[in-house]
């Protein structure tokens, strides 16, 4: 008996568990069982056929092309141990009452990525062990007062992107144990003091892209242990140096995508703690001089895409030793702005991308640096002396690089991470060899396109011979000649044969001057010197100057100082006529 027992339960237990059609049936990394229905194309009310009821986890979605069109419906009371449901991407319209009433155990619902459009509290009663509720991606207009009041334990509420244009007064009714609140993607514009006063203990809120013009100063008087703040992606223009005066405990501060102009003096004089400092995208044209003063603390600066020419001098002192990452990248830096990072001298990864520079210099780096980006500039040559010896990585992508000397390689063949993509690569023998010979054995040398001759264009160097190359498309490699590439891609051929276009044009147009201006005076002596051609006497005009020529022009006409002039009458004309007719 004892024998068949034992052969029963063995059948049993090899017998395969309860599984869903199109489902899939597994165990996550907790050893919880989990039930995963992702294939999509589900329509009508929710059903859990053949769900083992002792499931932990139970996850359904969709694909974006074969959506779910599910209705929600009271399937859950029996399923006593779940501690997880995630039902998104399933246009579910509305929540049924009391539909999860009994599950005591329930940490997480997810219902984001549906068309739920009203919420009520009803809809929640019993989960009063719920940590996190996330309602991110539906249609919700509106959130009635004490929508949440049954759920006392949750710790973190996300509504993001939804329909929100106000937040009622005690929405967070009986739900002061919240630590995480998110509401981007709302479009809110501002923000009522009176609305956080029953989630004093919120650690974190998010509030980015709500279309905010201000700072609600007077609602951070209520949220006293604030560490993460972000208010990214708004139209706030002004940042006072008492608007963050009772965010004490901040440590991360993001207020990139607004349209700050200057950071004042002062401005972060009470967040003595704060890590993460993000004024990225904004319009900054200035940055005072004691604006990072009392940041003891920060380690992460981002001030890329604003429109900084300089920074105050002695601005990063205050942050010198602390500062570990700096990103300035999309401003047109002055070089003396540039000069003052080398004494940032724990600075471990700095950005310059797309920063208008032509060079490096040495005194720009600070000595401990292991990541440079300077991709996006018009570097023409990489000298490897001005990099810090402590660099690991170093991105120069899209620049105006032809070339890199063999001396410089074996500097940056030590680098673990080295980006040379988008650079005008002139495949020839006087710039190529050194990256050519290093193809083979390195798959970034190997994958980079050469511009140049016209005979390489797009092809990969790890495709080409050195019995292939042709000689120089341009004048002999150096730093010099690497700016003067610049100018143009063809080098100093191109500039010469140019220059000497130009003085032949020069020549030609001095030459038709000359030939018209001789041309003329040739043609006035033709007309005016008779001497040349009557042999009795001289030019009848006295003005030989043709017209464009030196002198001025005369109309008179002398006659000859020989000839005398002779007036008769018509009788002694007459007489005279007939005396040359000999009668």
């Amino acid at each position: 008996m004892k024998f068949q027992l034992v052969i029963l339960l063995a059948i049993i237990s090899t017998c395969p568990a309860l599984c869903p059609t199109k489902c899939t049936c597994t165990q996550d990394q907790k050893n919880r069982k989990t039930v995963l229905c992702k294939d999509g194309g589900l329509i009508g009310p929710l059903t859990l056929q053949n769900v083992s009821e002792d499931t932990q986890i139970l996850k359904i979605t969709a694909p974006d092309d074969n959506s779910n069109m599910l209705t929600m419906s009271p399937v859950f009371h029996s399923f006593k141990q779940l501690e997880e449901i995630h039902i998104t991407k399933s246009n579910i319209p509305q929540l049924g009452k009391h539909f999860f009433y009994g599950l005591t155990r329930l940490d997480v619902l997810n219902l984001s990525q549906n068309n739920i459009t009203q919420p009520l509290d009803h809809n929640f009663r019993g989960l009063d062990k719920l940590k996190q509720l996330l309602l991110d991606d539906n249609r919700i207009q509106s959130l009635p007062s004490g929508t949440f009041r049954f759920l006392h334990g949750l710790k973190v509420l996300s509504i993001q992107r939804n329909r929100i244009t106000e937040l009622a007064n005690r929405i967070f009714l009986e739900i002061g144990n919240l630590t995480v609140l998110k509401l981007s993607g709302n479009d809110l514009r501002q923000l009522n003091s009176e609305v956080f006063s029953d989630v004093q203990k919120l650690r974190r809120l998010e509030c980015r892209g709500c279309n905010l013009r201000k700072l609600h100063k007077e609602i951070y008087h209520f949220l006293p242990h604030l560490t993460y703040l972000d208010l990214g992606d708004n139209d706030i223009m002004n940042l006072h140096t008492d608007d963050l005066k009772d965010l004490t405990n901040l440590e991360h501060l993001k207020l990139d995508g607004n349209q700050l102009l200057i950071l004042h003096d002062n401005t972060f004089v009470n967040q003595i703690f704060l890590r993460e400092l993000d004024v990225s995208r904004n319009a900054l044209t200035k940055i005072a001089a004691n604006a990072f003063v009392e940041l003891y603390n920060l380690t992460e600066l981002n001030l890329s895409r604003n429109k900084l020419g300089k920074i105050h001098e002695g601005a990063f002192n205050y942050i010198v030793g602390t500062l570990e990452k700096l990103d300035l990248s999309g401003n047109q830096l002055k070089q003396h702005t540039l000069k003052e990072l080398s004494c940032l001298k724990f600075l471990k990864e700095l950005k310059l991308s797309q920063c208008g520079l032509v060079e490096t210099d040495p005194k720009m780096f600070p000595p401990n640096l292991e990541k440079l980006d300077l991709s996006g500039n018009f570097i023409t040559t990489i000298n490897a002396e001005h990099l810090p010896t402590q660099l690991d990585q170093l991105d120069i992508s899209k620049n105006k690089i032809r070339g890199i000397s063999e001396a410089n390689l074996i500097r940056l063949d030590l680098l673990s991470s080295l980006n040379l993509v988008d650079n005008p690569w002139s495949c020839d023998l006087c710039y190529i060899v050194p990256l050519l010979e290093r193809a083979n054995r390195s798959h970034t040398f190997s994958q980079v396109i050469c511009a140049s001759p016209f005979t390489m264009r797009n092809k990969s160097l790890g495709m080409l011979e050195k019995s292939q190359l042709t000689w120089c498309t341009a004048a002999s490699h150096s730093a010099g000649d690497a700016d003067f590439f610049l100018i143009s891609q063809d080098g100093k051929i191109g500039i010469i044969a140019a220059s000497m276009s130009v003085c032949l044009l020069l020549l030609t147009i001095a030459a038709i001057i000359g030939a018209l201006c001789y041309s003329r005076r040739h043609a006035a002596k033709y007309y005016t010197h008779e001497d040349k051609l009557d042999s009795e006497g001289d030019n009848m005009f006295q003005n030989h100057s043709p017209l464009f020529c030196d002198g001025e022009l005369s109309f008179k006409f002398p006659l000859d100082a020989e000839k005398k002039v002779s007036i008769a009458t018509i009788e002694e004309m007459s007489n005279g006529h007939q005396m040359l007719n000999g009668t």
